[in-house]
């Protein structure tokens, strides 16, 4: 498998993932991508619009209307952010905590039931394959995502 090959695979699983996720997500009403807003903060606490656009390699607009979703629905709330002023941390409300850790949940059981046939040794080299990239795309691009 050359280089090419493996960036061919990755976009290609990127966009059956996102599928999988919207249908997993059909219920909620959310998409994959407020989905990603959420876990986003879960995962790095509260963080300033642009922060997670940079983050996420997004548009700041794009994240804003995730987030302006979130707000509205009542699993994101705005907190002061003492480094500035007008730019307001987002954080999770609890319903928000509590929906992406049953979100997670969900992914994992649904994914512990599928047969993909592959030792945890390969899941374990290709998972350190995929960051070894991901880290050289970043170095070449100046980026951190």
């Amino acid at each position: 498998m050359t280089p090419s090959d493996l960036l061919d695979e990755t976009r290609l699983l990127f966009h059956a993932l996102k599928q999988w996720s919207e249908t997993l997500l059909a219920e909620s009403r959310l998409t994959a991508a407020m989905r990603g807003v959420l876990e986003l903060i879960l995962l790095g606490g509260p963080s300033t619009v642009p922060g997670m656009a940079r983050a996420r390699g997004m548009s700041r607009q794009h994240v804003q209307q995730q987030v302006d979703a979130l707000l509205e629905r009542g699993f994101l709330e705005r907190q002061a952010n003492p480094a500035h002023r007008r730019s307001s941390l987002i954080a999770l409300t609890d319903k928000g905590h509590a929906l992406i850790q049953n979100m997670r949940a969900d992914e994992l059981n649904a994914l512990s039931r599928m047969q993909v046939g592959v030792s945890d040794n390969a899941m374990l080299d290709a998972a350190q394959v995929l960051s070894a990239w991901r880290v050289a795309l970043q170095r070449d691009t100046g980026t951190r995502l």
